[in-house]
């Protein structure tokens, strides 16, 4: 059955495809990220019948016109024939009906339409600087077939173009080019993202990470810092009563789990509970506070902690590395970084001041 619908979808895709004209022209993609990172063309097949692949190098074949040929099935495997603008012929495999394929080299395909708008915005971009630092020029742009662009400057930062506007307003007020520079340093080092949330606010996040104890920073459209930790639980069963963090026989102890609030952002989910077949996870977000801050910035970077997680029905204990460690300590960090330029968050001072009278 599932090789007549295999077939079908053949039948269908020649109705898809018309004749060779005009229309089927493409231009091998010289933008993308593969291709910059590896400087080649990879899985031009040219034989399909043996299987026989090759890479084609950029430096011969970047930006070069094909022309769509015709669509057959070989070894249960969908491939395209396409001839290229110096008369070579080569094979595209986009899909197999018995087993995954390593790679879908269609997505080097651009149509020339498209490949035009995509140079007239490279060349835009490449002439972007971040603010505050004059020095730092673009030094290279990717983009894929889906117009996901991603810009990297001379001092290595990596930004997608979707949130590269919002990036360098940010900058701008970032007047002290030395803490601008440590900020990136930063983002580099833990593959911060740099996007835009919930109702266009900033945020550095550390998504990267598997860390069970996780930092994000949001920034409000009214320039206030709001640092907010999340916790991940992963285990068999649910409904965590409280955490601790532990190291060297010192700890910090959470409230009750159920007791987390995010008073004033009602977009900010601050509990979730997700089942897969294999475990249960809970994530809990709280407001970074003087408690947890402190402790984050006493724990040695040079070991490694634990996080225990007390539930109803099983307590469970998960690593955090002593990467993980350098991670928090960074994001604490950017978070100082930023409140020198920028208001922290009233609901986040509140609940420091919340935490000083209970010590009291």
């Amino acid at each position: 059955m599932k090789r007549t619908i295999f077939y079908l979808a053949l039948m269908l895709l020649s109705n898809f495809i018309p004749s060779t004209s005009l229309a089927d022209e493409f231009i091998l993609n010289k933008y993308d990220p593969n291709v910059i990172k590896t400087g080649e063309y990879s899985h031009f097949y040219t034989d399909p019948l043996t299987d026989t692949k090759i890479s084609l190098p950029a430096n011969k074949y970047s930006a070069m016109k094909v022309v769509f040929l015709d669509s057959f099935v070989a070894n249960d495997c969908l491939f395209h024939k396409f001839n290229l603008e110096n008369g070579e012929i080569f094979y595209l495999k986009e899909q197999c009906f018995s087993k995954e394929i390593e790679f879908n080299g269609l997505k080097y395909l651009i149509r020339p339409d498209q490949y035009s708008e995509i140079e007239k915005n490279v060349q835009d971009l490449k002439k972007i600087k971040i603010p505050n630092l004059n020095d730092v020029v673009v030094k290279t742009v990717t983009v894929t077939k889906d117009n996901i662009y991603e810009v990297t400057f001379s001092n290595g930062l990596q930004i997608q173009k979707e949130y590269l506007n919002d990036f360098l307003n940010l900058s701008k007020k970032i007047t002290n080019p030395d803490d601008l520079k440590l900020l990136i340093h930063y983002m580099k080092k833990h593959q911060l993202s740099f996007t835009t949330g919930y109702d266009n606010r900033y945020l550095f996040s550390m998504d990267n990470s598997t860390s069970p104890l996780k930092i994000d920073i949001f920034i409000s459209t009214n320039l206030e810092v709001a640092p907010v930790v999340d916790i991940t639980y992963k285990g068999t069963k649910a409904l965590i009563k409280k955490f601790t963090i532990n190291q060297n026989k010192a700890t910090y102890s959470s409230i009750n789990t159920r007791f987390y609030t995010i008073n004033s952002n009602k977009e900010l989910t601050i509990y979730e509970l997700l089942f897969t077949k294999q475990e249960v996870i809970e994530k809990y977000r709280f407001y970074l506070d003087k408690k947890i801050t402190d402790y984050i910035k006493w724990l040695n970077d040079k070991k490694s902690a634990k996080i225990v997680f007390y539930g109803d029905l099983q307590d469970v204990s998960q690593k955090i590395t002593r990467k993980n460690i350098v991670q928090l300590k960074d994001m604490i960090n950017i978070n100082e970084l930023l409140t020198k330029y920028f208001k922290r968050s009233l609901v986040s001072l509140e609940k420091d001041k919340d935490e000083e009278e209970d010590d009291d």
